[in-house]
């Protein structure tokens, strides 16, 4: 009779385990720094009425489901979105903390993201406020925003930024206050960082990140790109992109499955004066 009651129970067993945990949930994220849309002479090919349809077009191509703009002014975004309704944005100017100046905008595909938290803090001694830091030579942000997805309720950060040009210090304090941002957030959070760093591998700014957060050109487990070059300036001083001054970093908690550089032309005409840059993260 024992023997009887124990295999019942092998029996019924598998009916009772719990089920198995879903397949591991992805995002594909893009960092764009788009060119500002009044800084292009009309009448050439990089005037931005001429070119936004190639950067549409690459967007859709790739389907991200997060992007993180640069050098964006809000004629910019709602051009794209005309042209690509399956993203919301948010975005605010860096001059006016409205709608005055570039912004580092942020766009997420509505059906797989829900924003939980967006705001706009400048990258200077005094975040919270429209100003310019340190040594920069303009005014410089970053978006900070929280996610869920849909699918799976998991919750992730993701930080956009554009460093300033020319001011080292700038530079060097910005990459200090990001990394500062990153780590006050409650542990093991899931930490997204896109942007035009305007310093190359190996400086400081960049060291300073790298303690805090992954290169997701350097952890992919794919790496797409033969050239890591990020910056082609429409092709007007070489054919190829010389200088790598954008990046996708990750916390160090997420696995990154590819890193592309997509650096297409369209009958020689450039998109942009720097390449999109797509990594595919792993959020389980």
């Amino acid at each position: 009779m024992k023997l009887l009651l124990l295999l019942l129970s092998l029996l019924v067993l598998p009916q009772l385990v719990l089920p198995q945990r879903a397949h591991a949930e992805s995002l594909k994220l893009m960092s764009y720094n788009i060119r500002c849309g009044l800084c292009e002479a009309e009448g050439t090919p990089q005037y931005w009425p001429e070119r936004k349809f190639l950067l549409a077009h690459l967007i859709q191509t790739q389907q991200p489901d997060l992007i993180g703009l640069q050098e964006a002014e809000l004629f910019q975004v709602h051009d794209l979105i005309a042209m690509l309704p399956q993203y919301q944005w948010y975005a605010k100017g860096r001059d006016d903390g409205k709608t005055k100046g570039e912004s580092t905008a942020v766009l997420y595909r509505k059906g797989k993201l829900q924003l939980l938290s967006a705001k706009t803090l400048w990258l200077s001694e005094t975040p919270e406020q429209v100003s310019k830091g340190w040594d920069a030579a303009l005014n410089r942000t970053f978006t900070k925003t929280q996610f869920k997805t849909l699918k799976s309720g998991q919750s992730f950060y993701f930080l956009n930024t554009h460093f300033d040009h020319m001011g080292q210090q700038a530079q060097l304090q910005s990459a200090l206050l990001l990394k500062a941002e990153a780590e006050k957030l409650a542990a093991n959070s899931k930490v997204l960082l896109t942007g035009d760093f305007n310093v190359e591998p190996g400086s400081e700014p960049y060291k300073a990140l790298s303690k805090s957060l992954n290169d997701s050109a350097l952890v992919a487990k794919q790496k797409l790109s033969k050239n890591a070059g990020t910056f082609n300036g429409f092709g007007r001083e070489s054919n190829s992109p010389s200088q790598t001054i954008d990046f996708i970093f990750v916390s160090k908690n997420l696995q990154v499955s590819s890193y592309q550089v997509d650096n297409r032309r369209y009958n020689g005409m450039y998109p942009s004066d720097h390449e999109a840059l797509v990594a595919v993260v792993e959020l389980d």
